[in-house]
């Protein structure tokens, strides 16, 4: 797969994407199974959050090519101050309308961040 926008640390950052919509889908049929269909979809939330704020901060983070480290740095604290901010709204607009099966939005975004410890044993080279 080629990326233009940010190079390497985009690459990465769609594998990430890919694993976590995995992760996404593979909890949301298991909830479904288990739980009914409202579970299910309550998963697909929780994953979906995930894959918001994680694709938010990967352009956010590598769309604009950082001249210096100075502005690199400042784009990735700014892109994570952003996230908190909207991962918030986004939690709250689901504990709003999922109140009632709101553990599998929780379980499901949990499990989609263990992405980012396997991610750290990812080779460099293959992206």
């Amino acid at each position: 797969m080629q990326c233009t926008i940010g190079g390497h640390g985009m690459k990465i950052a769609i594998r990430i994407l890919v694993v976590q919509l995995g992760i996404a889908l593979f909890s949301a049929a298991l909830w479904s199974f288990f739980e009914g269909g409202r579970a299910g979809f309550a998963a697909l939330v929780g994953g979906g959050i995930s894959l918001v704020l994680t694709g938010y901060t990967a352009i956010r983070t590598f769309a604009v090519p950082a001249a210096d480290a100075q502005r690199a740095v400042t784009n990735f604290y700014r892109a994570q101050v952003r996230k908190m901010f909207l991962a918030g709204a986004l939690f709250a607009v689901a504990a709003r309308f999922l109140s009632d099966v709101y553990v599998p939005v929780i379980v499901t975004f949990a499990l989609t961040l263990t992405v980012f410890m396997l991610a750290l044993l990812w080779e460099t080279s293959d992206g």
